[in-house]
């Protein structure tokens, strides 16, 4: 577009040879503490270790509707859900929950350890530093990962 001839361009408004602000500067952490890469992130122990969007986990569990509204259940079952997905690598998705809800023996015919083990982890739940923690560590790691259907035949199938 041409310029009007009544407006005057200042040295500021012109066009300038090289970008203003210059190129960002690599940043490295000098800190004591920042993880300055995937490496550096703490895992293990009070940390645990997280997976992608933990947040996407915890709406998926308090949007669903389930079987019992207790909030201890709740807790246990979402990290039941953030552990099977931290193992598979991803996000939380709604298999998830499904799996999670299984292995707290919410079937028509769930086995009865299965029933005293979720009335266990709901005991412990209010009195862990991260909830579902118990859950979480007693589960089988093979079982956490299998799909619905497969796990549902392991479960039917074992002790």
């Amino acid at each position: 577009m041409a310029q009007q001839p009544n407006v005057e361009i200042t040295e500021g408004e012109r066009p300038r040879p090289i970008p203003q602000p210059g190129v960002a500067v690599k940043w490295r952490a000098d800190k004591p503490g920042i993880p300055v890469g995937p490496t550096g992130t703490p895992g293990g122990g009070y940390y645990g270790t997280t997976g992608p969007d933990p947040g996407w986990g915890l709406k998926i569990v308090n949007g669903a509707i389930l079987p019992d509204d207790d909030p201890d259940l709740r807790k246990v079952l979402t990290g039941l859900v953030l552990a099977r997905a931290a193992a598979l690598g991803r996000g939380p998705v709604r298999e998830d929950l499904d799996v999670a809800l299984i292995l707290c023996g919410y079937e028509e015919d769930s086995p009865a350890w299965l029933i005293e083990r979720r009335e266990r982890w709901l005991e412990a739940s209010p009195h862990e530093q991260r909830p579902g923690a118990t859950a979480v560590a007693e589960v089988d790691k093979s079982q956490l990962i299998l799909k619905p259907d497969r796990l549902r035949y392991t479960i039917r199938h074992s002790r």
